[in-house]
C-alpha cells in the first residue's frame, strides 16, 4: 500500500530542516578554514622572528673573507671581520650593530683596519623600496643593506649587505664602487679604490681575537 504525499506544512518543515543542516555544515567548514589560516599566519610570523641572531654581551660573529681572488677586490685574503648585532632592530631607525675588520701584518705591510666599530647605518629611503626586502639564493632568512663609514675619515663609505642564514651563521658582503681610474695611470688613494669582499661569520665568545 503506497503512502500519499506528505501534507504541505510538514513537507516545508522538512525542507527547512535540511537547509538548516546544510548551512550549519557550511559554517563549520568556513570556521575550519579560518582557523587554519590563523594558524598559518602565526607560523609565518614565527618564521620571520630573527631575534635569535642577536649577539649577547661578550659575543660576536667572527669570520674571514672568502679566499678566492675572483671574489675579492681591494682586500687581501688575510682580512677578518667581527660583527655585533641586535637583530630585533634591523628595521628600526638606529644602527642594529657594528662592524670591525682586521688585516694582520705580513712583514712588508702593517696591520690594517678598514672598519673599526663602524655602525650599520640605516638608509632611510631604502625602507620604501623593494630592496629593503632583498632576496637572493636559498638558505637566507633575511637580507638587509646598510651604510658603513671607513676608519679613515678621508675614505669613501661602503655598503654592507647582511644575510641571516638558516644555519645560524651571518654573511656580510662589503662593497664600495670606487672612483674611475686616473687617466695618468697613477694609482687612486686607498680610500677611493673599489672594494668587494664576502665574509661568512659564526657566533663566538669574545672579540674574535682583535
Amino acid at each position: 500500500m503506497s503512502r500519499g504525499p506528505l501534507p504541505g506544512p510538514r513537507r516545508v518543515a522538512l525542507r527547512l530542516a535540511s537547509l538548516a543542516l546544510r548551512l550549519a555544515s557550511l559554517a563549520l567548514r568556513l570556521a575550519s578554514l579560518a582557523l587554519a589560516g590563523a594558524i598559518g599566519a602565526g607560523g609565518a610570523a614565527g618564521c620571520d622572528d630573527v631575534s635569535r641572531f642577536s649577539t649577547a654581551e661578550g659575543e660576536a660573529y667572527c669570520g674571514a673573507i672568502t679566499l678566492g681572488g675572483a671574489f675579492r677586490a681591494g682586500l687581501s685574503p688575510r682580512v677578518q671581520m667581527r660583527l655585533s648585532l641586535d637583530a630585533e632592530a634591523l628595521d628600526g631607525p638606529d644602527p642594529p650593530g657594528a662592524l670591525w675588520t682586521y688585516e694582520a701584518p705580513d712583514g712588508t705591510t702593517p696591520e690594517r683596519r678598514l672598519l673599526d666599530g663602524a655602525p650599520l647605518r640605516p638608509i632611510g629611503a631604502l625602507a620604501h623600496d623593494p630592496l629593503s626586502r632583498l632576496e637572493f639564493g636559498e638558505g637566507r632568512e633575511r637580507n638587509a643593506i646598510y651604510a658603513v663609514s671607513a676608519a679613515d675619515p678621508g675614505a669613501e663609505s661602503l655598503l654592507a649587505i647582511l644575510s641571516l642564514r638558516t644555519d645560524e651563521s651571518v654573511e656580510v658582503r662589503l662593497l664600495r664602487p670606487g672612483q674611475t681610474p686616473l687617466p695618468s695611470g697613477e694609482p687612486l688613494a686607498a680610500g677611493q679604490r673599489q672594494v668587494f669582499g664576502n665574509f661568512r661569520l659564526t657566533r663566538r665568545t669574545g672579540t674574535c681575537g682583535f
